[in-house]
């Protein structure tokens, strides 16, 4: 397991399409029912990563625009 950990991606260096990319393959992960528990865990906790690191950027952009049309 060390290994998957040392493998995951720094989000923030990511594009939004890889991180969209990155919560579908976790999604899928997850559906995994034979998952052991500390696995899906670890899932679970990288996709909220993903969610808020998309979130941000998404908040981020919005704000970019309004203040353009400001």
């Amino acid at each position: 397991m060390a290994e998957k950990k040392s493998a995951e991606k720094d989000l923030t260096k990511l594009s939004y399409g890889e991180l969209e990319e990155e919560a579908e393959k976790t999604l899928e992960a997850l559906g995994d029912t034979s998952l052991p528990l500390d696995e899906a865990t670890r899932l679970y906790e990288r996709g909220k990563k993903i969610s808020a690191e998309m979130e941000k950027r998404l908040s981020d952009l919005e704000k970019s625009v309004t203040d353009t049309k400001a």
